[in-house]
């Protein structure tokens, strides 16, 4: 029919213009997302005509070609079992071009078919198009024994006289890459395949990280080195072979690999991130503050860019999320931030860890996190917790007066709250909802507590003792609100968690702090009686503290007493 020719060389010339419109659009710096949007629209639309009509050898070359560029644009938008859909429409549809009539749901007989009819055909660079398709979409489900299959189908014939495997394949994988001139794609099918590849054989060498078999992941990377890739896909290996000398017990090894990443990519975030758990594993807390430090930074200047920029197939994609997330896995800037600050104090930067605990309370407060309900994640600290946290900092760098106003944040936010009174029963079984709720309010109770004793602190610094004896007190009034009936409390199993008894350690701890920073306030001001009777409390609550007992000799002979 004479109107064939004129549709094919129509919808060439319309497949041509969207990939040229992709093309301009991939040569900026950022690719943009709404162009690659409107591309994957486009050829959608395209696809649809072209499959609006019964198939046809005359216009298979053109259908396989737009229906290959349409999978790679539909990547962003569509997930992999949509695509899959699609794919098997087309290869239904090239099946029937060629006069074999399959009616087949499993794609790996599916595949079989279509290289035993079109294997050997003219049309075999086209089919190849389309099985590195199937290979990405069982990729990104990190499918690799399907993947060795559909590797093994397309080259049947060759002798293989070693055991098969996944690496073998890939490497000695012969696909027809020739492109043709007429019909241009989004992505040359040679690059898809190096991309693919190098993929492959991370994921391969991630799955066996997840098994503990280090040693082996280390073989799989090494040969991934050698492979074509972007430099931030080398920089990943790099990492991930870190990891896999950290898991052996070799840190020194694990940083010349963590380093090495760095220098390829900058921007490397998760290899800055393992280099300051090395740090922390061999004691070196100024490495461990300089890699955090450089980490934030980088994390803060990627959260500045834009985030509308695009690639037709994204590292992210192919690799899926569980194993990206493994791969590429970094806290979150918040939780950076906080454990830089954390950091600091505790190794005695205490004036950087001031600044980075209230450029964390900033954040927080820009974000409108609320004190009390929001958390960050699990792996974050309740954020009445960074507050004490910090307002602890500004006590240690002598700023008392900033340290009473964190403080107030905490006392304001759990005022309504905080119970008149919590009794806990030792012997009495609780479920799981009960057992959280009444950890909830001894975490209330326990907040305002440490904020009042941390601004008695801060008033006592001040010389105001009037003032650090009322907060002394407050803090002691809420602390005791919460009563545990059996004095035996500590060697029963109470309220059924680990996490009860350690905060009712914690809460003897406070209370004895806070009799004992009264005692010493009220031994300041001469009231020897009122000093006396909350020394001996406090040693009832804190036995055998021999801080105390020195800080109490140091006072006594202070004032002659």
């Amino acid at each position: 029919m004479s109107f064939v020719p004129c549709l094919v060389d129509t919808w060439s010339e319309e497949n041509n213009s969207i990939i040229l419109t992709w093309k301009q659009n991939e040569r900026g710096l950022e690719p943009n997302q709404n162009v690659l949007k409107r591309c994957c629209s486009e050829s959608r639309k395209l696809l649809q005509k072209i499959q609006g009509i019964p198939a046809a050898t005359e216009r298979l070359e053109l259908e396989m070609t737009v229906s290959y560029n349409t999978f790679l644009f539909s990547l962003s938008f569509s997930n992999a079992s949509e695509i899959e859909e699609s794919l098997t429409h087309s290869l239904l549809r090239a099946l029937e071009a060629a006069g074999s009539q399959v009616i087949c749901s499993d794609p790996v007989q599916l595949w079989e078919a279509v290289l035993q009819t079109l294997g050997s055909s003219v049309y075999v660079p086209y089919v190849h198009k389309l099985l590195l398709i199937q290979w990405m979409l069982w990729l990104m489900q990190c499918q690799l024994e399907r993947v060795l299959t559909l590797l093994m189908q397309t080259d049947h014939k060759r002798e293989r006289s070693a055991p098969v495997n996944l690496q073998r394949e890939t490497r000695n994988l012969a696909l027809s890459m020739k492109e043709d001139s007429s019909l241009m794609v989004a992505m040359t099918a040679k690059d898809l395949k190096d991309l693919l590849h190098i993929c492959t054989v991370i994921c391969h060498g991630v799955e066996q990280m997840k098994m503990e078999k280090y040693s082996e992941a280390l073989d799989i990377f090494q040969e991934a080195k050698g492979l074509p890739s972007p430099r931030s896909l080398l920089a990943q290996i790099h990492t991930l072979t870190g990891q896999s000398f950290a898991k052996l017990g070799q840190p020194h090894c694990a940083l010349h690999f963590y380093r090495k990443a760095v220098e390829v990519d900058c921007a490397c975030h998760s290899a800055l991130y393992q280099s300051a758990l090395v740090f922390r594993q061999l004691g070196n807390p100024k490495a461990e503050m300089e890699a955090l430090h450089l980490l934030y930074s980088a994390v803060q200047l990627r959260s500045d860019k834009s985030s509308s920029s695009a690639s037709v197939v994204s590292l992210a994609t192919l690799l899926g999320g569980e194993q990206m997330t493994f791969i590429s896995r970094v806290p979150s800037p918040s939780l950076i931030l906080h454990t830089l600050a954390h950091t600091c104090v505790f190794n005695g930067s205490i004036s950087d860890g001031v600044e980075y605990y209230l450029d964390l309370l900033a954040s927080l407060q820009s974000d409108g996190k609320d004190l009390i309900h929001t958390g960050e994640g699990a792996s974050f600290p309740r954020i009445p917790v960074v507050y004490l946290e910090a307002g602890f900092a500004l006590l240690k760098a002598k700023r008392y007066s900033d340290a009473l106003v964190v403080c107030e944040e905490v006392i304001t936010s759990t005022l309504d709250f905080i119970p008149e009174r919590l009794l806990l029963d030792a012997d009495e079984k609780q479920n799981v909802a009960d057992s959280d709720v009444v950890l909830e309010n001894v975490d209330f109770v326990l907040w305002a507590g440490a904020a009042h004793l941390l601004q008695a602190q801060a008033h006592w610094k001040l010389k105001d003792t009037k003032e650090a004896i009322t907060n002394f007190t407050r803090a002691i009034n809420n602390l005791v609100k919460v009563f545990i009936k059996q004095k035996d409390w500590k060697q029963k199993h109470l309220g059924n968690t680990e996490a009860m008894v350690e905060r009712m350690v914690t809460l003897e701890a406070a209370k004895g702090q806070a009799l004992a920073g009264r005692g010493l306030c009220f031994l300041e001001r001469g009231e020897l009686k009122e000093a006396l009777r909350d020394l001996h409390l406090s040693f009832q609550m804190t036995p055998g503290c021999k801080n105390m007992v020195d800080l109490l000799k140091f006072r006594f002979i202070h004032l002659n007493k």
